[in-house]
């Protein structure tokens, strides 16, 4: 009985020092698979900065009807590219969410085995522990074998601290395959969003596209003739913001108002990039497409600060809040916009979205996802437009064009 004992648990000490499966290790044919969404991820990344590359150089272009709708028909290229390669890689997280968990079953079932080897080893120990050493000399045919079992019993002790220090080295590596498969979860669900922004933009670029044939009638003479009157029309808006809002901005309770403080605000697109700063800036652009910041037609008043962003982007919310009102303004001002109320005294404007996904009266918490960027009103490219008033001054008013927000602006640089 004795001997069938030893069998058994030296069969247990060899298993204790087999190589553990690796942790970071995934099925061959999922590797395959993953190895494979990534070259296609690859690909289409190329693909999509070729289409912006165009993008780019078409803003700079003279606009006529075939340019405009060549440039419309690059952006919905780009944007099915865009939801093709996020479906790739949500394809892909998913495959390696599913390695992830393959792996975790293998490690519990090793860290399993290795409790039990443990628990016998342990007990087996211990059932000597209660015998003299002169019994288990008595009970050995030779006094060498006595030496034999006591340097066995020696082994099993030492491989009780071996194989604790496996068990903590698995757990430690099981709560690492737990974080990474968190972390992919979280993953796919940014992707999610992230294709369902690209969607809704690809659906409002298709039907911008489809508004300029018919309202032009694919003709130039006509696209030109819009074009005339829609600039007119938006330098007439501009201006009009421009002068309620510099007596708003009079109105300003600065007690009312947060002192400045950076990072109170979380930043509401994925990129911190500005492209246009708040207040007065001297450019041609912004003499031309702004009312003057003086008399003398020095620069223009930016009422916000641009921050880089490409279409379907999704944007977010910069703190706790209540959404105050959704619009759309067309292509004028602010294309589709919204706002929040927040309970320290400022509202935020979000503006040019390509998507709303929030109604007024909603309650949002900061970084959540409120909409998606675009392009949509007075815009020469995919950004977001974010301004800061405070709450006291800020109204919408309604105009034959849409809702129109207006209010005191302060620096949104104040609370980035």
């Amino acid at each position: 009985m004795r001997i069938i004992r030893f069998l058994v648990i030296a069969n247990l000490l060899s298993t204790i020092f087999y190589p553990m499966v690796s942790l970071a290790s995934l099925a061959d044919d999922l590797q395959n698979e993953i190895n494979q969404k990534q070259a296609q991820i690859q690909e289409l990344e190329k693909q999509i900065a070729n289409y912006q590359a165009v993008l780019k150089t078409s803003q700079s272009q003279e606009s006529t009807l075939k340019k405009e709708i060549a440039r419309m028909e690059t952006q919905i290229k780009t944007l099915e590219a865009q939801i093709t390669l996020t479906q790739t890689k949500i394809s892909q997280t998913n495959l390696k969410i599913e390695g992830l968990a393959s792996d975790i079953q293998t490690q519990n079932i090793a860290l399993e085995k290795q409790k039990g080897n443990l628990g016998q080893i342990l007990r087996t120990i211990d059932e000597y522990d209660q015998e003299d050493p002169f019994s288990l000399v008595m009970k050995n045919q030779s006094f060498s074998d006595f030496l034999n079992q006591t340097q066995y019993i020696a082994n099993l002790q030492n491989s009780v601290q071996a194989t604790l220090v496996e068990i903590k080295n698995l757990k430690s590596g099981l709560e690492t395959q737990k974080t990474e498969q968190e972390n992919q979860k979280t993953e796919l669900l940014s992707l999610k969003n992230q294709l369902n922004g690209k969607s809704l933009a690809l659906d409002d670029q298709k039907g911008e596209k489809q508004d300029l044939l018919t309202t032009t009638k694919s003709q130039e003479k006509q696209y030109q003739a819009m074009l005339t009157d829609l600039q007119k029309k938006r330098d007439q808006i501009e201006k009009e913001i421009y002068q309620a809002e510099e007596k708003l901005r009079l109105q300003i309770n600065p007690s009312s108002i947060p002192t400045a403080r950076h990072g109170l605000f979380v930043w509401p697109a994925q990129s911190q990039t500005l492209t246009q700063t708040y207040g007065c800036i001297l450019s041609a652009f912004a003499r031309k497409s702004y009312p003057a910041c003086d008399e003398r037609g020095n620069g223009g008043f930016h009422n916000g600060v641009d921050i880089d962003a490409e279409i379907g982007d999704p944007i977010r919310a910069v703190m706790d809040g209540t959404i105050s009102g959704v619009g759309n303004l067309g292509k004028y001002a602010y294309g589709k916009w919204m706002t929040i109320k927040h309970e320290d005294g400022l509202t935020t404007l979000y503006g040019h979205l390509s998507a709303q996904s929030v109604s007024v009266g909603q309650k949002v918490t900061a970084g959540q996802i409120i909409g998606y960027a675009g392009s949509t009103g007075y815009s020469t490219g995919a950004h977001l437009h974010f301004s800061v008033y405070a709450t006291n001054t800020f109204m919408i008013e309604q105009k034959s064009y849409g809702p129109l927000p207006l209010g005191g602006t302060v620096s949104p640089l104040n609370y980035l």
